[in-house]
This record gives structure tokens, sequence and C-alpha cells, in this order.
């Protein structure tokens, strides 16, 4: 294995150009959520370039692409995403965020980190096993999903129709590794009242009494521990109202509450601790009701699917094979220690789990730029990120 990851760290610094430029044209190209085909064509066309065995674009839009194995070990896939979250203001960045400016020794842009970098790390990165003339023993499924920024819809597909016995998802970790995090439920918490003209509020129900206390009773809200994954938290985040005229008392307010979970407390337990709280909360005859929020998604393919906006939770054990095996493996191609922690997001390995695929975490980047105005990667960590996907390639798809 000591040659073999000499071989590996000298591949990928031969590829490092390549891989530059192809994470910097991947962050030049905007891919918001449903608006990913011109980004997938360029990730499909580079792995076509660098010599995948098959390469395919599902009904979703999911790019996936197959380095075969010799048929005697167990298949692996690397998961990231195709798309990001907006840009914001693009006069507080430091450089425009499309133009993947080089600046000392690194790329900047939205993306760079979350995640058009890891995704160009883990495309190169199975193809330095082609370059190399090494054959893993099983298969490697390179997949780049559609819609993870908005509930992780192209994922939960592959999970369906494209399992593997193992997988890497590449959300950034700092070329570490993670095995697990909390989950992300999103809930509506909605109040009905009845509509009038402010000057008569007496002759009205002002939903505003009841949602200010169902909010002030949230500070009470039991929440839960996890050993590794640490306690549940939650924020009330956005609130919408049925109005847009100041001098209307509206009939109905819609709030947000962003709940962060652990594997032990299901989407539904949640919703129905929120139910309780607003039942107590409302007065003056208002009504109101907890839903776990849902979208009505349409893909860059024109596929429409209903997706919850819920990530699960997961963890692997510290002592799961998975761990130990992804660790010696990084540890030995990296020549450093690999430290092993949790993310603090919510990730596509959530569904992967979910699915019955049990899913590491190892991605190049500082997950502390994400979504922001400062996002960037490291040139040197993209390329060590590429080593480690190569190595996790092998190591992960011995044996049986």
């Amino acid at each position: 294995m000591v040659t073999e990851s000499r071989v590996l760290r000298g591949l990928a610094e031969e590829l490092r150009e390549r891989l530059v430029e192809f994470s910097r044209r991947l962050i030049r190209t905007p891919s918001l959520p449903g608006h990913e085909g011109e980004v997938a064509r360029l990730v499909a066309e580079e792995m076509r370039e660098l010599g995948y065995d098959e390469v395919r674009t599902d009904e979703v839009g999911n790019v996936i692409g197959l380095i075969r194995g010799a048929g005697s070990g167990r298949s692996l896939m690397l998961n990231t995403h195709l798309d990001h979250v907006d840009s914001g203001d693009e006069s507080r960045w430091p450089f425009p965020p499309f133009a993947a400016e080089l600046h000392e020794g690194c790329i900047w842009g939205r993306g760079a980190v979350d995640i058009k970098g890891p995704t160009a790390a883990q495309v190169h990165g199975a193809a330095i096993l082609k370059a190399a003339g090494v054959r893993p023993e099983g298969d490697v499924v390179v997949v780049v999903a559609v819609q993870e920024e908005v509930g992780g819809l192209g994922s939960v597909e592959v999970g369906r129709s494209t399992k593997t016995d193992r997988a890497v998802v590449g959300e950034p970790s700092g070329n570490e590794l993670r095995r697990g995090h909390r989950g992300r439920v999103e809930l509506l918490v909605g109040v009905r009242g009845r509509s009038c003209h402010a000057s008569v509020p007496e002759k009205g129900i002002n939903p505003h009494y009841s949602m200010s206390r169902f909010v002030t009773g949230l500070r009470d809200v039991r929440t839960e521990v996890d050993p590794f994954l640490g306690r549940e938290s939650f924020a009330p985040t956005l609130i919408q109202s049925d109005q847009s005229s100041a001098n209307v008392v509206p009939g109905e307010l819609t709030l947000h509450v962003d709940w962060r979970t652990i594997p032990s407390r299901a989407p539904e337990e949640v919703r129905a601790e929120l139910a309780r709280l607003l039942e107590a909360s409302l007065l003056d005859g208002a009504s109101g009701q907890v839903d776990l929020r849902t979208f009505d998604l349409v893909t860059y393919t024109g596929a429409r699917r209903r997706a919850p906006t819920a990530f699960p939770s997961f963890v692997l054990p510290e002592g799961d094979p998975l761990v130990s095996e992804s660790r010696a493996a990084l540890e030995e191609a990296l020549g450093r220690e690999v430290p092993v922690g949790r993310w603090e997001f919510a990730t596509d390995g959530g569904h992967l789990t979910a699915a019955g695929v049990p899913t590491i975490g190892f991605g190049p980047g500082d997950p502390a730029l994400a979504h922001t105005t400062q996002e960037r990667i490291g040139v040197t960590e993209l390329v060590e990120g590429a080593v480690g996907y190569a190595a996790l390639a092998l190591r992960l798809t011995s044996g049986a």
C-alpha cells in the first residue's frame, strides 16, 4: 500500500492543473437547485474524458459515473451534489462569486467548498485509479446529485435505484473523517385568526398574540442529547402573514421552525411536540396546526417529485469497520493523522444511511466557509482530497 500511496500522490500532482481548472469551470457555472443542467453536462463530459467505464444521467438529473471493479469486492459510492445556495449580495464578496478567482493558493467563489471543489476531487480521485492502472476489487460509482440544498431529492432517488455496499459523502470536512451528523426537519406552524380593519381590532382575532405565546414557549420545549452528536436544537426562522397592508389585522400567520434532530427522535415526534405547545398557546378562538414542510420540486430534466424538507440524522459507531478502514486508508495515503468527528450540518449521508447504505464523510474544504461570502478552497487541500478519494476507493472496495 505504501507504493500505491506514493503512486496515487504522484498522479494527483500531475493532475493538479487539470483538477484546478475543472473546479474553476464548475464554480463559473451557476447551478441553483432546479437549474443544474449545464454543470451536470460539464461533470459528465469530464468523466468521459477521464476514461470512466460508463457515464449516464438518470431521470431526475443525477450524473452517475462508473469505474468498473474486478467483481470480487464491495461496491462503493462517492457522493456529492450539483447545486449550491444563492450568492446573495455580490458586492459583499472579495471577488465576484462566479469568477472562480485563483488568489494566494485558493479558488474563491460560490460553491468552492459546498461543493464544487469536493465534486472535482471525487471525479478526479476515482479517475486516478484508471491513470495508475489499478483496478479496484469492486465497482466505484461516482454520484453527483441534484437538489441537495433543498432536501436531497437526488440522493433519495439514488438510494432507491443505485444502491452500493458503502458510500463516502464529500461534504467539506477539512479532509478529516466524519461519522455522523444531526438531522434537519423544517416545520410550518400555522395560526389562523379572523382578519379585520386595524382600526377596530376587537372585531377580529389577531393571530399574533397566539403566535407570540407559541414562540415564547419554544424556549421551554424538551430536547434530547446524543452522546456523540450532542443536543437537539431548534430555531424559529421565517414568519409570513397573509397580508401585505399594515392597516389590516392578518387572518393567518405561518412560522418556519428549523429543528436539528438526533437518531432517538423521529420527525413525527418533533411535530407532535410542537403541536402540543401550539394547542396550549391559542387564544381568543384562534386555531392552528403544525406540519412537516414539503416541497413540490421540478428538476432540470423536468422530473417532478414531492419531497419533505427533512434530512435524517445518522451515526456510525466509533468501532465500525467502515470508520477504521477509512481512517487507515487515509492516514497511509496522506501520511498524517486523520481525526474522526461529526458534521455540524445535515448532508445526503442521512438519506443514504436511511436507504441501507453505510456511509462515512470526507471532503476537502473548511465547512465554516460554506454559505458565506468568504467561500474558498485551497488548491493543496483539493489535491489532497483527490488522493484521499482514490485511497478510499481502493480500500473500501476490497473484500466482500
